[in-house]
């Protein structure tokens, strides 16, 4: 059970590194500048969970857990992220991911 959560812990790594790596495509050049630091961090931190989450899956699929707090150590990263990007979205002045709200105005 607690390898099946990892798993399922792992894919959300990979889907929250591919979404913040997809926002960065759609901050604009004034939004970056105007949240220096913080578009650093988030990009940095985008690429750490995607190849954290594919590491993190590889190595539960073929040794199973490394220890029985990996899944809570998972979920602590889980909240790492959550406070990286709202420090990009008010940083930046949204209430929501970038990419959301572009594909908001596209639907409406």
């Amino acid at each position: 059970m607690f390898e099946l959560f990892s798993l399922f812990t792992s894919a959300l790594y990979v889907v929250q590194g591919l979404l913040g790596l997809a926002d960065q495509r759609v901050l604009t050049g004034e939004q970056r500048s105007r949240a220096q630091p913080a578009a650093s961090v988030h990009l940095g931190s985008s690429v750490v969970f995607l190849v954290a989450g594919i590491a993190s899956a590889t190595w539960v699929q073929l040794h199973g857990l490394p220890t029985v707090w990996f899944p809570t150590i998972l979920s602590l990263g889980l909240l790492v992220s959550i406070l990286v990007q709202g420090w990009l979205y008010r940083s930046i002045g949204v209430s929501q991911s970038p990419l959301l709200e572009r594909a908001w105005m596209h639907l409406h």
